[in-house]
Parts: C-alpha cells; structure tokens; sequence
C-alpha cells in the first residue's frame, strides 16, 4: 500500500553533501567507494558500526567534516539540560564512535508557524569546505561553524533582508572559491501571497567573513510556493556559473563572482495553458540541481503537502544564454508514474537515477532520457538516492532503505528495514554509509558489528 506522510512539512535537505571536502560542487549524488554495506539490522546490530541518538524529527545531514558527522535536527531529546524547549539544533558525531561532540541551538522566531514551523529543527544540510561548516538555521540565518562547535560568523537573512520564509528556512549552502551560495528560502503566505517581493532569493557571500558580495531577486512576485532548494557550480561551455532553483519554477543561473545572470530556463513550459493558469498545477524547484557535463538535470516539485500530481525531470543545457526555455532543453522525462519531486538525482556512468514522491524510483539513459527502469517502493521519496561502490541507496519516508545494483538493469540486492522514516539523503565517507532516520543516525559497514554503541 502506497502511504503519504501527513503534517506539516518538509525535508528539504535533499541535496545534501555527500564528502567531508564536496569534491563535486556539481552536486551529483554520486561517490568513490569500496566494500559497502548491501544489508544490515539495525535491530540486532549486524553491519551497524554505532547508532546515535538525534532528536524526534530530522531533516538536515549528515554531511561528513573531517572526523565529524553533522546533522540538522530538533531539541526534543535535548542533550544539554540547560538547553530545553523547542528549538533548531545542530548536533556533531565522531565518525569513528558516534560519541557525541557539540551542538550549536537556536531559537525559534517570533513569527511562529509562518516561517519556523514548531519542531521542525534546522532542516538545512550542513555543507563543509574543509575549514567550515556552513547551514541555514531555523530563523533564516546563514551560519559559518568550525569544527569545535563555533560559530565562526552568521547573516540573518530575514532579519536584514526581509526575508519571509514558507514554514521553514532549507537551503544546503555551497562553498566554492572565496565565495558561499546560498539560497534564502523567501516565499509565499498560506493563501500564496508574496510578503517580500523584493527581497533576494539567492545570494554569494564572503567566505570569510559572511559579507554579502551580490544577490538577486529575479522571482520576485511571481513567486508560487517557498523555496527550499540548493545552489549547484560548474563549468559548462568553458565558463563557471551558479545554478538556482527557484520558487517560481524557473532556474536561474549566474556568473559565480559577479551575480551576472547567465541564463534560465522555465520549468512550467511544458505544461497546458488550462494548467498554466491554475497555481496547484505549476511545479517549483525544490531539488538541487545536478550540473553533470554541460547540462543540468533536475526534477520539478513542490512541497510535499501539496497536491501529487505528474511531474517532469529536465535535461538542460547549460552552455546557452538569455531565456533558454526553447533551445536549452535535451529532452524531458513525462511519465504516468513519475510524480513531482524534491529529492536530487545522481548521474553515474550514463545513468540519471530519479526519485519522485509518488515513491518511484527511476533509471534513465542520460543522453536520451530513455527509462531503462523503475522501482516501486510503495512510499514517497524524500530523500536522495546515492550511488556509490556500485550500488544504488534509495530510502523512503516508511523507513524503507533498498540497495540496488547500478546500471541498466533492474536488479534489488536488498530492502532494509528501519524503525523510523527516512528523509535526509544518506552519505558515505568511501568505506562507510551514513544514514539518518527521523531519530537515529546511523554508521552502516560492510561487516558484522555485533552491535553498536549508543552516542
């Protein structure tokens, strides 16, 4: 039986790091590994190096720093008894033991539900440049972290700006040069009004000093629902740029250093003028956009409460300037099955592997976007698939976690059961899987533990 997770929303931390030093700023789930784990219980231990105990609802991580695992999460299970209340938290583990490090808290803004839904924590990936930790906290601040635990510097993005944030801030950071990406996650009212229309929606900051270099408010009242995605980098058609998706549907991409906008491309273009003209019928770019070879692949969503209708993953050209929406697109994926999406794709030896929150997972030839495959997993994908060491995790919100084989064919080397739903996107330091459910994390090995420690 197919189940849809019900309440308020969202994990939108799908596009999460996947190394402690992101050696693809591209941002394709996809890393070098050897010897993982095909199958382990948690329950009796086997293959689980060490568990850790997080909060009761968590959507941001883990993302590998060094000797460290980071994750966003809440305060409901509080680790400092003078810390108490509802409350974003970000919580550090060894990577070896699961021994709890640090935290670093924040409390919730007065705006209550409208911007900061009560226990949702930081539901913001940490990303790691192998000197800092950069998140989006719960109040919209963008904060630069060391690996003891300090913040090194902070921006409130709505406090400075404006910003107004639907229900949460989520944006996973990206640092690349002397410059930090992020997304600020403005957005709509309930009712689809625009508070902030000239507020930015992306912005570089110094990645020093948290300064801001440049932003943008290219959706500005045309916004349709929040914005909870990721920036991805690149190079494509000899040039560097950064890409945005945005809460109107569109992505946007820019020259990293100066903010010049390079292109962008309409994600509702293939909609029906009759559904054009509804706003519950037009997509927003939730995901993360994979900048692979020259062209971007991503697939068009919305949050998740939302109604789940058809969706469509693009292939875009990214070498192309102006309004690309007719000449960028190599070819799109529209499919009875293939729902709307937040979760990032991964792209591996010519492979597109896609999942939707219909709970479908799909193979796709890169080039052509021919469906080689599809797995049904009966419950709906948050969380971003990962390809590593020739297997392909893909984790669902029932806490449903398969391994398949990588490649054209449809082959389940083992389905995994978790006691708790799975919505961040899991992460591998090369020898181990890294895997967070709602309430646990996870250090999954190749070889039988006989049971794990509790950090």
């Amino acid at each position: 039986m197919r189940t849809f997770l019900a309440g308020p929303l969202l994990a939108l931390a799908c596009g999460g790091a996947l190394r402690a030093d992101d050696p693809n700023p591209g941002r394709n789930r996809v890393a070098e590994a050897k010897n993982l784990p095909v199958s382990w219980d948690v329950a009796s231990g086997d293959n689980v190096l060490w568990s850790a105990e997080l909060g009761t609802t968590t959507y941001g991580g883990p993302t590998i720093a060094d000797d460290l695992v980071v994750v966003g999460t809440n305060n409901e299970r509080p680790r400092d008894p003078a810390v108490t209340g509802d409350r974003g938290v970000v919580m550090a583990f060894d990577r070896h033991s699961g021994a709890f490090r640090w935290q670093i808290t924040h409390e919730k803004l007065e705006t209550g539900d409208a911007n900061d839904w009560p226990l949702q924590g930081v539901c913001s990936t940490p990303s790691f440049d192998g000197e800092r930790l950069y998140y989006v906290s719960n109040r919209g601040e963008l904060v630069a972290a060391n690996l003891a635990g300090e913040v090194s510097w902070s921006f409130d993005m709505v406090g400075e700006w404006g910003v107004f944030p639907k229900h949460m801030a989520a944006s996973t950071p990206l640092a690349v040069g002397e410059l930090v990406f992020a997304s600020t996650s403005n957005g709509v009212t309930d009712d689809g009004r625009v508070p902030a229309p000239e507020a930015p929606s992306f912005a570089a900051f110094e990645r020093a000093t948290g300064r801001p270099v440049w932003r943008d408010k290219s959706p500005g009242a045309g916004l349709i629902d929040g914005q909870w995605g990721s920036p991805s980098h690149g190079r494509a058609g000899g040039r560097p740029q950064v890409v945005f998706p945005a809460g109107d549907g569109w992505l946007y991409a820019f020259e990293p250093v100066t903010g010049r906008a390079l292109w962008r491309f309409d994600g509702n273009s293939a909609l029906a003028a009759g559904e054009l003209d509804r706003v519950d019928s037009r997509h927003v770019f939730v995901a993360t956009p994979v900048l692979h070879e020259d062209t971007v692949y991503i697939a068009a969503g919305r949050d998740p409460e939302a109604s789940l209708r058809a969706g469509v993953l693009w292939a875009v050209d990214a070498t192309g300037s102006g309004n690309v929406t007719s000449s960028g697109v190599r070819w799109r994926l529209e499919d009875p099955d293939f729902g709307r999406a937040i979760a990032t794709v991964a792209v591996a030896a010519g492979i597109v592997y896609a999942a939707d929150l219909n709970g479908f997972l799909f193979a796709l030839d890169a080039q052509s976007g021919e469906k080689l495959w599809v797995h049904d997993a009966l419950a709906p994908f948050w969380s971003s698939p990962l390809v590593a060491d020739g297997k392909v995790y893909a984790a669902d919100t029932e806490g449903d976690v398969t391994v398949l084989r990588e490649g054209p064919t449809l082959e389940i080397l083992a389905a995994n059961v978790m006691p708790r739903g799975v919505y961040t996107s899991p992460s591998t330091d090369g020898s181990v899987v890294y895997l967070a459910t709602s309430e646990t994390l996870y250090a999954l090995v190749a070889r039988s533990s006989g049971g794990g420690t509790d950090g």
